[in-house]
């Protein structure tokens, strides 16, 4: 079993997960949540990022991942194309209100990855699952404080078919671990490809993992609000950015803020102002590519 390099320090870790507020529909069947689950593996090899664990639902899915932040920002690109692919071919691009957002959030300290881990590992209880969140079979399931050794055998090695023939079942051109092993129904097993032995080191014990599974209902609702919030700040700064497009093309005739000059700028983000007061400068600071501390200046004369 391949066990992968653990850093002292958790600033290699993000929580991924998809807006399932303005996805009516992203798995319908058992293919659809095996294909999402092999998409996750794939990526996270083909990416080089880890999964510690993640958790697939009927409308969105979570995952902590660890790697570089470049390697981290192409897996959840990469996420964002091949399920807007998967949902165009499945007929469901009308399920989508807008875009398919996905958040990639950095995690900063140990405690914050430990509730985060325990949080997307029983994602599903808040779905009204009704069995233990190690029994839901779309996420890690039952891989961690066990004997691996149990593990490594079970089901298929990849091996058994052909690379042309993984190429179609995995949906990738990447030539994936043949060690890896598979389900009858060809799900690549999350016991090969989830860094289980690091979650394992980062609770030190069976116990203190019991503990945290236990989350405190305010601590739930802490992190479902801070994701939600994200969530609806992207949505409100991907509409400023067009709010903005527009405005600089009407006042100044040209499509790029990028090219414009710091008084052109500082024009459009005083109309901005005048006609939605809701943005934080913070915000506006991004989207016209002006230091804050400009248009705090220019905003509060």
């Amino acid at each position: 079993m391949k066990n992968f390099y653990i850093p002292d320090s958790v600033n290699d870790c993000f929580h991924i997960y998809s807006n399932g507020t303005n996805v009516n529909l992203l798995c319908e069947t058992r293919k659809d949540y095996i294909f999402i689950m092999n998409m996750i593996a794939a990526s996270s090899f083909a990416c080089n990022v880890r999964i510690l664990t993640d958790q697939v639902m009927s409308t969105h899915f979570h995952a902590i991942i660890s790697g570089t932040e470049r390697n981290c920002n192409i897996f959840a690109k990469r996420i964002i194309a091949i399920l807007n692919r998967f949902l165009n071919e499945k007929g469901r691009s009308s399920h989508i209100n807008g875009d398919l957002e996905v958040s990639l959030d950095p995690i900063y300290d140990s405690d914050e990855l430990k509730n985060k881990i325990i949080y997307v590992y029983r994602n599903a209880l808040s779905a009204k699952f009704p069995l233990m969140p190690w029994k839901y079979e779309w996420g890690p399931g039952d891989i961690y404080f066990v004997d691996h050794s149990e593990l490594e055998n079970i089901g298929r090695p990849l091996s058994e078919l052909s690379l042309y023939r993984q190429r179609l079942t995995f949906h990738t051109h990447v030539n994936l671990p043949q060690w890896w092993r598979m389900t009858d129904e060809c799900m690549i097993l999350p016991h090969c490809y989830f860094d289980w032995k690091r979650v394992e080191d980062i609770f030190g014990s069976s116990y203190v993992f019991i503990s945290f599974i236990h989350q405190k209902k305010d601590q739930k609702l802490e992190l479902e609000a801070c994701f939600k919030h994200k969530l609806v700040q992207q949505a409100t700064e991907v509409e400023l950015r067009e709010d903005a497009k527009k405005l600089f093309r009407d006042m100044f005739g040209r499509d790029r803020i990028s090219i414009a000059t710091v008084p052109e700028k500082i024009a459009v983000a005083r109309k901005l102002c005048q006609d939605n007061r809701v943005y934080s400068v913070s915000m506006l600071s991004r989207v016209v590519l002006l230091p804050q501390e400009i248009l705090d200046s220019v905003l509060n004369k």
